[in-house]
This record gives structure tokens, C-alpha cells and sequence, in this order.
């Protein structure tokens, strides 16, 4: 009996923490603002990198941008492709970057803001 008692619990409480989790992700309103928040910082990764910032400002400014954006979770798979796309770009940027390849890096980095902001127009447009 306690062991059906304790499934049951279980089960019940998996179900209330996945129906917070599924209200919380799909919020355009934080979507959004996680959104404007990555852009933000992408843009501002690439000014320090126009101005010849040190590489790893360059750097840590992308890790920021990538905390940011996994804010960003929507069940629109169009966008969710992209996101991701996106964010391995910024993966890909970093490693150059830390390896001492500005020019690659910066070059992923700046595909990685036009993404960014394409995700950005697509969810936009669908809410």
C-alpha cells in the first residue's frame, strides 16, 4: 500500500512540475526580452570586436549571450532551428576566438547576430 501511495505522489508531482515547466518556456513576454537581451550582447561582442578588443572580452561576452539565449524556448520549430543554428555558430565563434582566430571567429560571430536577429523577426511575426 505505501508503495502505490508513493507512486502515486511521484507521479503527481511530476505531472504539476511539468505543466509550470510548459507555461514558463512558452511566455512570449520573457521570450522576447530573452530575445532583446542576446541580440544586445551580440551586438556588443561585435563593436568590441570591430574596436580590436582583447579576445577574450570578445570571448566572455559571447558566453553571456548564450546564458541569454536559453531564455529563448518556443515550440515553433522553424525558430527552434534557428535558435539552435545560431548558438552553435556562437559555440563555433568562442572556439576560435579562444584559439586566437579573430578573423574566423569574428566572421561566425557576425552570422551568429544576423541569426539571432532572424530569430528574433520569425517569433515577432508569430506572436
Amino acid at each position: 500500500m505505501n508503495t502505490i501511495k508513493i507512486l502515486l505522489y511521484c507521479l503527481m508531482m511530476s505531472f504539476l512540475s511539468v505543466s509550470s515547466l510548459a507555461y514558463a518556456a512558452d511566455n512570449p513576454e520573457e521570450i522576447k526580452a530573452a530575445l532583446e537581451q542576446t541580440v544586445a550582447k551580440l551586438e556588443e561582442a561585435v563593436a568590441a570586436l570591430d574596436k580590436g578588443e582583447d579576445g577574450k572580452k570578445i570571448a566572455e561576452l559571447i558566453v553571456e549571450a548564450r546564458q541569454l539565449q536559453k531564455g529563448i524556448s518556443t515550440s515553433d520549430s522553424k525558430v527552434s532551428m534557428k535558435r539552435s543554428q545560431s548558438n552553435h555558430k556562437l559555440v563555433l565563434a568562442r572556439t576560435s576566438i579562444n584559439e586566437g582566430d579573430l578573423k574566423a571567429g569574428g566572421e561566425l560571430l557576425k552570422e551568429a547576430l544576423a541569426g539571432y536577429k532572424e530569430v528574433k523577426e520569425k517569433f515577432n511575426a508569430s506572436h
